[in-house]
């Protein structure tokens, strides 16, 4: 399987409730947030965590 960047999107969804969620359902990433700052703050901190752990297995994976 192979992914284009294009192919990303990134979903921000204003809750009955007045919070925010943000998902990107293609990387697996998902945040919330009391209003649209925090949801996006939450979000980008999820994004650098979920991609931190990708590289380090993909570095594993090729670890000789």
């Amino acid at each position: 399987m192979s992914v284009k960047i294009k192919d990303i999107k990134t979903k921000v969804i204003k809750e009955d409730d007045g919070f925010y969620s943000i998902a990107c359902s293609a990387l697996g990433v998902y945040s919330t947030g009391k209003n649209l700052q925090d949801a996006k703050k939450n979000y980008l901190k999820a994004l650098e965590l979920h991609l931190s752990v990708l590289k380090e297995k993909a570095t594993e994976a090729i670890a000789i």
